[in-house]
């Protein structure tokens, strides 16, 4: 074989990474088609291919994955209308299993970009009074495509060269900080991000541009406010004479704030364009971006095997593709089962419709996160059970509100979330400390502002 060939050796794909590039492409494939026999195709492959992947998943993700068996086996027994109700949760969670996929896929090659180290390395080289809100806000624009990642990138370029431990230095924990918070903000209104996805997907009634805009604006004043006040402890403050934490040029920002502006660009003109929800939207730009980017980034000759590892990253995020495909499922099935009960007038009922009741849902989510429970599943039930309701019919807005700030909160203050484990361990402490210490203020600050903002929005019909 000639060396012309190489790149495409380099690049072939082992069977499981084979499996899901055919999940995400049937998924894909029959949304733009509208054949519905394709999105069953994807969901049944996504089925197999977490069997094979079961030895490889977090026991919670087994757990829930089998409680998701076991709510099918009783609708099948108790409530066999709701069956085709609970194969669609099934399609639909597969499309949150292939977002996390090509989330993935994007992710392995970004986060090893030299362009986009120097973009960071840029903003940690601002004066030391503007630096923690550079950070911040260029971590919310950066995580568009780095989600998680971006808080390990800060991390590598703030440790000292000469490999002295710093992970006990203010300054440092600071910019670390701001990085997480970056990053968990970003999801209250980014369409690219998993929470954005499940809100809008469980809320039928709900206008996503409109949501987009609201809360994009809501995420752009808690940036201002958080970046003039950063509402973190002494152990853990920006330092107001440290010295450069790191370098690199405006220039690799400007591409790589470009870049992201583009995916998001993207993103919503397909949306627009075609009437494909936002999590089919996102998996069918995101590989698009990454095929690109894997092109244009890294030497000759190098792109076979960059795809490879871009493939092989695929599997990264297994166990939450199989938790959040399950969690739907879940939903589904407690959904049906409210809609079969008594409780089920009540609920369609105006009085349920009530602002009380709205913000009863938004204090849980955090609080539920604080107490070591999962914002991910919890968020994905709520809307799986609250969007057929009244409240979800009449207040759609509003709910989604709820909902997204909700999840960037519980983020912040769960101390099982991968933002707080990254956290703590970059910076010597336990994720229950950057949860309940670090983050408790500024958790409050933007719980108090949310209520406001979701009490408005509800006021006026939203």
């Amino acid at each position: 074989m000639s060396d012309a060939a190489a790149p495409f050796r380099q690049a072939a794909m082992p069977a499981v990474a084979a499996m899901q590039a055919g999940i995400i492409l049937c998924l894909v494939a029959g949304a733009a088609t509208g054949r519905a026999w394709l999105g069953d195709a994807s969901a049944g492959l996504a089925l197999i291919w977490i069997a094979t992947q079961w030895t490889l998943l977090i026991p919670m993700a087994r757990l829930f994955v089998a409680l998701a068996a076991a709510g099918v086996a009783a609708a099948a027994v108790l409530l066999p209308d709701a069956l085709p109700g609970l194969w669609r949760a099934v399609v639909q969670g597969t499309g949150f299993a292939a977002l996390m996929m090509v989330l993935g896929f994007l992710r392995q090659p970004v986060k090893r970009a030299a362009l986009t180290r120097d973009a960071a390395g840029y903003l940690l080289g601002l004066p030391p009074g503007r630096r923690y809100g550079a950070v911040l806000s260029g971590a919310q624009a950066m995580a568009l495509m780095f989600n998680v990642g971006i808080i390990p990138m800060i991390g590598d370029l703030t440790e000292p060269a000469d490999g002295r431990d710093a992970r006990a230095d203010p300054a440092r924990r600071a910019m670390v900080a701001a990085a997480m918070r970056g990053a968990a903000l970003v999801t209250i209104w980014s369409p690219l991000s998993l929470g954005f996805a499940i809100v809008t997907t469980g809320l039928p009634a709900l206008e996503p541009l409109r949501l987009i805009a609201i809360a994009f604006g809501f995420t752009m004043a808690m940036l201002a406010a958080t970046a003039r006040w950063p509402l973190l402890p002494a152990e853990a403050r920006p330092g107001r004479d440290a010295g450069p934490a790191g370098q690199g040029r405006a220039a690799a920002l400007a591409l790589v704030l470009a870049a992201s502006a583009g995916l998001l660009a993207a993103t919503i003109l397909l949306h627009r364009a075609t009437g494909l929800g936002f999590t089919l939207t996102a998996v069918t730009v995101l590989p698009v971006f990454t095929l690109g980017w894997l092109a244009l980034e890294g030497p000759r000759g190098s792109f076979g095997r960059r795809l490879g590892e871009g493939l092989a990253a695929l599997g990264d995020l297994r166990s939450e593709s199989a938790l959040f495909m399950a969690a739907n499922v879940i939903g589904a099935a407690l959904s049906a089962a409210i809609q079969a009960s008594p409780l089920w007038p009540l609920l369609m009922s105006g009085g349920f419709a009530s602002l009380p009741v709205l913000l009863a849902a938004f204090a849980s989510i955090p609080l539920a996160a604080s107490l070591y429970l999962p914002n991910s599943i919890f968020v994905v039930m709520a809307a799986q059970v609250l969007g057929p309701t009244a409240l979800g019919e009449h207040h759609p807005t509003a709910l989604g509100l709820a909902l997204c700030i909700g999840w960037a909160v519980a983020i912040c203050v769960n101390p099982i979330s991968a933002m707080t484990l990254i956290t703590g361990r970059l910076c010597g402490v336990s994720a229950a400390r950057v949860a309940h210490r670090w983050n408790l203020r500024f958790a409050l600050a933007v719980m108090a502002c949310g209520a406001l903002l979701i009490a408005a929005v509800y006021r006026a019909g939203g």
